[in-house]
């Protein structure tokens, strides 16, 4: 499965509508936080999108004990 490419404008503007208006905020997030690779594409469009990654990545090392939360409840813990 091939991963969504963004452009930056396509980013900061998802970034942007998250942070209500803060162009700060999206700017730091696309510039700092936002999953890139050693040639500068974007994997995520927000940070919603980021949430997700962080979530799904903690239900997978939780499954492995009991009373494992899910992706969807760690998602909505960080959202």
């Amino acid at each position: 499965m091939e991963k969504q490419i963004y452009s930056y404008d396509e980013a900061y503007e998802e970034s942007l509508r998250y942070f209500q208006g803060d162009e700060l905020a999206a700017r730091v997030w696309v510039n700092k936080y936002a999953v890139k690779d050693s040639f500068g594409n974007i994997y995520e469009k927000s940070p919603e999108d980021m949430h997700w990654r962080i979530a799904n990545e903690v239900a997978r090392v939780e499954s492995k004990y009991p009373n494992a939360l899910t992706a969807k409840e760690l998602y909505d813990l960080l959202d």
